[in-house]
């Protein structure tokens, strides 16, 4: 155990990661599944709404800082970038333990935060984060959120070193995708992480001290938070989606012997193009504050323009797995092309909102959650399933039953669209978000999402169970670097061929 506490291990390092984000995530869906519960009735809600506004902020930043930051970024990212760059370690071993070990007091800061009371929305938008009324929960909360940004800062440099060092040193070689994906990440937290911090500090200064930075009263301006913490909001959702993005591309690279429709370049620099109009954009949440004119047209237009970058990915993958005919009944197969269409989704809605007319339709509105959780429960989470199908081989060296992880996308599939699809229709009748009552009318639609959210929360309980059967039944991959495991070694290790599936024979490799 103590092996486990002191490790400067990145192996040990991402797999500590991986597991406070476990605990995150199903945090966050027993949050979900409380929200879902409390739709089934359109008047006897479960929980009153003072709670609701509790459960909502929690699941929000649960399933953010707590499961896909933690898993996506420090989990993988330290797990695979020393392999893919071929090195023993990352640069600074004992900055990435650091920042492993201060998401522990930040999760027992959000864990207070919950007792506490906090209903202000992920977003903290003054003045109802402000005030005295809105608890002390509000400031754990904030304070878990300075932790965990710290952490994401102290592993964002240690990427960007490392990845900088290996290329510096081996300028002609071609990298994985997932190592560029990675690098922008790293520079997008690093560019706006800060922000967010000196927006939560001076609202805590606010609730506090006396200060008036959002207080109008005093000479303040709360809509100087919401460009402060969009400045950072909007940013995150590239920094939740770039990960898997490269790893997307990566394993599309791997499967089929086609070259990508716009070639290795294509796929860097639509990632660039990304970072770069992504960073730029923040004010489009914020269409409903007031804007001039020719700054609402700026971010409608330049929302816009993402959609280039984004579809030359897109149509990149398709190109790529059209050349993998023979590989049509693997479960990653079907993990990518499910990805690709729930991404699509969530992006043509994202387009929709990006014209500031229709966002002031559609502004706080159930329309709105169905957007960004296509884009990021759905698309960013089933990067996670198949970084797990994907590598788990080679992370704990068992192999994964084939058809119980069809079986498991089909239930997954079945669950994300019955659960988020009909909240486009709650959206479009004008149904307001973060409101536990409803017209009886609509009941139907909640009764139709909340089905679709159990079937959900019962997929990652099917996806905890796939993972331990590998491991409880002994399907050992054979040749796997002479070891049942490879946590525990430190060394770098040469590249595998293995078996992913139980009695399937193929070929893989982790790739550079």
């Amino acid at each position: 155990m103590l092996i486990w506490l002191f490790t400067l291990d990145h192996k040990r390092i991402g797999l500590i990661y991986m597991v406070l984000g476990l605990w995150g995530g199903f945090l966050g869906l027993s949050l979900s599944f409380l929200i879902r519960i409390n739709y089934l009735d359109p008047h006897f809600n479960v929980v009153s709404p003072e709670v609701y506004n509790y459960v909502i902020t929690s699941h929000g930043v649960a399933m953010i800082f707590f499961f896909l930051m933690p898993v996506l970024i420090g989990g993988f990212g330290n797990y695979l970038l020393p392999l893919l760059l071929g090195l023993p370690d990352l640069n600074l071993p004992r900055l990435n333990a650091l920042s492993a070990w201060l998401m522990v007091p930040s999760a027992v800061c959000f864990g207070l935060s919950m007792c506490g009371g906090a209903g202000v929305g992920w977003t903290f938008y003054p003045p109802l984060s402000s005030g005295d009324y809105s608890g002390w929960g509000v400031n754990f909360l904030m304070f878990s959120l300075h932790l965990a940004g710290l952490s994401s800062l102290l592993g964002s440099l240690n990427f960007i070193s490392t990845i900088g060092g290996a290329m510096s040193e081996e300028m002609n070689e071609r990298h994985s995708i997932i190592v560029w994906a990675y690098l922008f990440t790293s520079i997008l937290l690093l560019l706006s992480l800060p922000v967010l911090a000196a927006g939560i500090t001076m609202l805590l200064f606010d609730r506090n001290f006396g200060a008036a930075f959002f207080d109008p009263l005093g000479g303040g301006d709360p809509v100087l938070f919401q460009h402060m913490f969009w400045f950072f909001g909007h940013p995150e959702v590239y920094v939740l989606i770039l990960p898997g993005f490269g790893i997307i591309s990566h394993i599309c690279m791997t499967l089929t012997n086609n070259d990508s429709l716009f070639g290795y370049g294509g796929l860097v620099l639509a990632m660039l193009a990304i970072v770069c109009l992504g960073s730029v954009v923040w004010a489009h949440h914020m269409f409903m504050v007031g804007l001039d004119l020719k700054t609402a047209v700026f971010f409608s237009s330049v929302t816009m323009v993402i959609g280039v970058p984004t579809g030359i990915k897109v149509f990149s993958w398709l190109y790529m797995l059209a050349g993998s005919r023979g590989r049509f009944w693997d479960p990653v197969m079907w993990w990518i092309l499910g990805f690709i269409v729930l991404f699509t989704i969530g992006g043509v809605t994202g387009i929709i909102l990006s014209a500031s007319i229709m966002d002031t339709l559609l502004h706080d509105t159930w329309f709105v959650i169905a957007h960004f959780h296509y884009v990021l429960s759905l698309g960013s989470y089933s990067t996670v399933v198949i970084s797990m199908i994907w590598w788990w081989p080679v992370i704990v060296g068992y192999s994964l039953n084939k058809y119980l992880l069809m079986a498991h996308w089909g239930v997954s599939m079945t669950g994300f669209n019955l659960c988020f699809f009909p909240m486009h229709f709650l959206g479009l009748h004008g149904l307001p978000r973060r409101v536990c009552s409803y017209e009886p009318c609509f009941q139907w639609l909640n009764t139709m999402a909340s089905i679709g959210g159990l079937i959900s929360i019962f997929s990652g309980f099917m996806l905890i169970f796939i993972l331990w059967e590998s491991v409880w039944s002994d399907n050992r991959v054979i040749g796997l670097w002479g070891s049942n495991s490879v946590v525990l070694n430190v060394v770098t290790l040469p590249v595998p061929h293995h078996c992913v599936y139980v009695s399937e024979p193929c070929s893989w490799s982790l790739g550079r």
